[in-house]
């Protein structure tokens, strides 16, 4: 036992201590400039697909057009709404002529919603950048001129930015906090500008890449139905040779990511099952692992002398710093730290929901439309 300990201890600190020193310690910073005008800036096109996103397109919209950065074509494409979103787009465009609305009224076969929102903007843009974002995040003016200066400096094609999670409930803050741990573990983030295959990234809320190359391979008819849209953009990147680069933005972009712990739960219903790709012998899989690594180390130290539970406890110990690293970077606190066996239950039981729900109904409803689990299966970006 004792030996078990400190085998699982450097096992488990090689996987977990590089990806989230990464994560936690490099922070894309503002860049400001007297003259905005000044400097050989190339052209960006923003584009921003929503669907039923009154509360916050308003909002995300205007802080994308304060944007300081000096050649901006805005896209806000209205993906079939049935509340006041896409009103909310045409009186921003009406107001602003640097926002261009587009209406999509119709989804064709063998496409998800957003994936086809994304597509139609994109072959429209005329920006030698692409800039994809959601519909509720919140831009600062200089965030496209940062990002755009490292992506420039680091000769990129493409550039992911995580925004600042927006605290809410205890609990929602502890999933929260979790997921930003899982992501930087799961995606081996420190390994992401390396030529390593399996280390890739995309964030929903800010992929920025080359129009040109993003074309090259297709962009988003490779992922049509592919539910991780934004990460397997990143894949796609990292296949074809494309540089890229993950970094935190907290003083660049934030966002309210879901409004309760249960919002938390069930927003995972679309994504889990399918970062798995929709495999129950996955799930199973991965809920050994989860629990041999994670929850096992807690019971030799209440029944064995320290002398052979060290290296258990030194286990323990590790999950709840490097937890803690992360929670005090996405918007939780150092107060989190002891409920990191909750969080990990939590996230256990939002993926085995996503999994039962998906294959209870067969497929995914998300909005207002509904997948069927076979086209998923068949559209996935593998």
């Amino acid at each position: 036992m004792f030996w078990c300990g400190w085998v699982l201890f450097a096992g488990i600190a090689l996987w977990v201590v590089p990806p989230v020193l990464w994560f936690v310690l490099r922070q894309l910073r503002p860049v400001i400039v007297s003259n905005p005008e000044n400097g050989d800036w190339p052209s960006v096109s923003v584009i921003v697909p929503a669907q039923n996103e009154q509360a916050a397109i308003e909002q995300s919209l205007r802080s994308l057009l304060t944007s300081d950065y000096p050649n901006v074509q805005l896209l806000a494409v209205n993906d079939r709404s049935t509340d006041d979103t896409g009103t909310i787009m045409d009186r921003i465009a009406a107001d602003d002529t640097d926002c261009h609305v587009t209406h999509v009224d119709f989804l064709p076969d063998g496409w998800l919603g957003k994936n086809h929102a994304m597509h139609v903007a994109a072959a429209t843009a005329t920006g030698d950048y692409l800039l994809f974002t959601d519909g509720d995040v919140i831009h600062d003016p200089a965030a496209l001129r940062s990002a755009m200066t490292y992506l420039r400096r680091r000769q990129l094609r493409h550039l992911s930015l995580l925004p600042r999670m927006i605290p809410g409930g205890f609990f929602e803050n502890c999933i929260v906090a979790f997921f930003g741990f899982a992501f930087a573990i799961g995606q081996q983030v420190h390994l992401t500008r390396t030529r390593w295959p399996f280390a890739y990234v995309g964030v929903g809320a800010f992929n920025l890449i080359e129009a040109e190359f993003y074309r090259s391979f297709g962009g988003h008819s490779a992922i049509a139905m592919d539910v991780l849209d934004d990460v397997k953009l990143g894949k796609m990147v990292k296949q074809h040779g494309g540089t890229q680069d993950f970094i935190r933005a907290p003083d660049l972009l934030s966002i309210r990511w879901y409004d309760s712990l249960w919002g938390v739960i069930t927003g995972l219903e679309k994504n889990g099952f399918a970062a798995l790709n929709y495999s129950l012998t996955s799930v199973i899989l991965c809920t050994v692992v989860f629990f041999a690594s994670m929850l096992l180390p807690y019971f030799p130290p209440l029944f064995l002398p320290l002398s052979e539970a060290g290296g258990f406890l030194a286990t323990v110990l590790l999950w709840h710093v490097m937890y803690g690293f992360v929670a005090c970077c996405v918007g939780g606190s150092v107060f989190l730290v002891p409920f990191f066996p909750v969080a990990a239950w939590l996230m256990s039981f939002a993926f085995w929901r996503s999994a039962w729900v998906t294959l209870r109904q067969g497929g995914v409803r998300w909005r207002n439309s509904f997948y069927s689990l076979d086209e998923l299966r068949k559209g996935l970006y593998r």
